[in-house]
């Protein structure tokens, strides 16, 4: 038994390694990530592809997550109370700011896109729900973790940045000086850091008394300033929100 839920542990070990900007890994890589023997990583991507869980690509032999996740993702977001709950708030202020609305929830080290208002003619982002992203890339990564304890940040900036993101902070000065700056004003902004075009603004929303994620209004063909108008309307929606979850919690 406990050499079935160590197996069990490591296939949830390799699939945690997809992300937005490594979404192929080789065995080799893998298994060098892990720490563990290229023959063990094999099997495990192996069975995996087998259960359409990830796709072999014949070529290159590298491995990129499969279809039987989308439904499962989907699954997951659709079930989701909080998201039933994050929704109504999202899209009343989407309408208000003209911009797509997102709320996304610390998961660990990371933070997931867990639901989505979108604005017309910008990217659909509820196609993106479940998608996960580093604690130090963009201005939502930057809401959440600001409130995390200092000794956490410490021992995740020990960790390294093995995530690249396109121009997010790197190194502790600036990652502390950064989230100084978001406590004192009690947002968070970002131009490019996840992802080369999008530009956001994110207010951390509590569930009790933790910060447990965050709103963020994002901007894809036209920049989005945090002026005090669309800054006032985001507050007030990460405060209604923080209601709403902490009244469930």
């Amino acid at each position: 038994m406990a050499d079935e839920l160590l197996t069990v542990q490591r296939a949830l070990d390799v699939l945690s390694l997809f992300s937005a900007t490594e979404d192929t890994w080789g065995v080799s890589d893998a298994a060098r990530r892990l720490g563990l023997g290229t023959s063990q990583v094999h099997r495990i991507m192996a069975t995996l592809a087998g259960r359409g869980f990830l796709v072999a690509d014949k070529r290159t032999r590298m491995y990129r997550l499969g279809p039987a996740l989308i439904g499962l993702g989907h699954l997951a977001a659709e079930s989701d109370a909080n998201r039933q709950i994050a929704l109504p708030v999202l899209n009343r202020l989407a309408a208000l700011v003209g911009r797509s609305a997102v709320f996304n929830v610390r998961q660990g080290s990371r933070y997931v896109l867990a639901a989505a208002a979108d604005a017309p003619g910008d990217l659909r982002w509820e196609l993106t729900l479940g998608r996960s992203y580093p604690w130090y890339g963009g201005a939502a990564g930057h809401a959440i973790f600001a409130f995390r304890p200092q000794e956490e940040i410490d021992a995740l900036i020990a960790s390294g940045f093995d995530e690249s993101t396109e121009t997010g902070p790197h190194d502790a000065t600036t990652l502390h000086s950064l989230h100084t700056a978001v406590r004192e004003r009690g947002f968070a902004t970002s131009t490019g850091e996840v992802n080369p075009h999008v530009t956001s603004v994110a207010a951390p929303v509590r569930s009790g008394s933790e910060i447990t994620g965050c709103i963020a209004v994002l901007g894809v063909t036209h920049q989005v300033a945090a002026t005090p108008e669309l800054v006032g309307h985001l507050l007030a929606a990460a405060a209604e929100l923080s209601d709403a979850l902490s009244r469930t919690a």
